[in-house]
């Protein structure tokens, strides 16, 4: 038989091992995650639920004829695909804030030089808009969350 005691104790374990179980929760989805990402600013759109922009005067987001020149799969006025070499997605990552309540999207694939400025002109480029936080966090963490506190009652 479990006692008031036990219940509380129990409440205990779940509040002291939540924010560490929402952690693991969300770095074994990595990869959906981060593809929830990529397909949003492949599409064109921001993690503000605008339109991708890049504010560096140099880099306008788009092709130009001399690329497509180059490569006639990239149409002269096309968003960028962030395709070129994959270096950029393949090395997407997941950090969480000390605190464990939020989570950053980042890649360790922006370089350096130009292709460092390019990226840093993107102000809306990673991150989760609403529709995907919503995703996130009612059809990834929730019902792993819960299963938690189910199996931990």
């Amino acid at each position: 038989m479990i006692t008031v005691r036990d219940y509380i104790n129990k409440c205990k374990t779940v509040a002291s091992k939540i924010l560490d179980e929402q952690e693991r929760i969300v770095l074994s989805n990595e990869t959906k995650i981060i593809s929830l990402n990529v397909n949003a600013f492949q599409d064109g759109m921001g993690s503000d639920g605008k339109k991708l922009k890049n504010t560096n005067s140099i880099f306008k987001g788009v092709y130009t004829l001399g690329t497509q020149l180059i490569n006639p799969n990239k149409r002269a006025g096309d968003l960028y695909t962030f395709q070129d070499s994959n270096v950029f997605i393949n090395n997407l990552q997941i950090q969480f804030k000390s605190n464990l309540t939020k989570f950053d999207i980042f890649s360790t694939g922006t370089g350096t030089g130009d292709k460092s400025i390019f990226f840093a002109g993107y102000t809306n480029l990673f991150g989760l808009d609403k529709n995907n936080s919503h995703i996130v966090n009612y059809d990834i963490i929730y019902p792993e969350l819960m299963k938690f506190i189910k199996q931990t009652l």
